[in-house]
């Protein structure tokens, strides 16, 4: 699995050791701030996830769909290809005028 920075998540991670930094000089405690931390640090990874997973079925949507156009355009151009013959077949029996 190849696991990628990206400016949101440096950002998100700034901003979580901003808060914990904060809590922990005005608490003088850093037990607190480490929980707000792995708090923050979960939603953060939850909504990470939560994000790929409907990334990866927008993706699965979006190649369905362009796998049901590849066929329809497939079965287009096979009628198309027998309506064709069917044409040349009628215009061959009336002597080329339809």
């Amino acid at each position: 699995m190849k696991f990628k920075f990206n400016i949101y998540l440096i950002i998100a991670v700034a901003i979580i050791g901003a808060i914990t930094g904060s809590l922990a000089m005005s608490l003088g405690e850093i037990e607190p701030a480490a929980s707000a931390a792995i708090i923050l640090l979960s939603v953060l990874v939850l909504g990470w996830g939560a994000g790929s997973v409907s990334s990866q079925a927008e993706i699965d949507r979006l190649t369905s769909i362009e796998t049901g156009r590849r066929i329809q355009a497939s079965c287009l151009i096979t009628t198309r290809n027998r309506l064709e013959r069917e044409i040349a077949q009628l215009l061959d029996v009336k002597g080329g005028v339809l």
